[in-house]
């Protein structure tokens, strides 16, 4: 895997790092309370945009090593 595959590979991890906490405050947060209900909304679906775009980035870097024909 050459550096800048293992960079890419590593912004998929702090992505998904980043998004799954957000996702579980985002639960927290969806109480009884209208305001806090919608601040809840708004934070999860933040947080499952960020975990897609770290899963896309990983099926990348996986697809791409596969398919590459040259091996490091």
């Amino acid at each position: 895997m050459d550096a800048s595959r293992l960079i890419i590979w590593l912004m998929g991890v702090v992505l998904i790092a980043i998004g799954l906490p957000l996702y579980y405050i985002a639960r927290y947060f969806m109480a009884p309370e209208k305001e806090r209900n919608q601040k809840a909304r708004d934070i999860r679906t933040i947080s499952i945009i960020w975990m897609a775009v770290g899963v896309l980035i990983y099926l990348t870097v996986f697809i791409s090593l596969f398919t590459c024909k040259t091996w490091y």
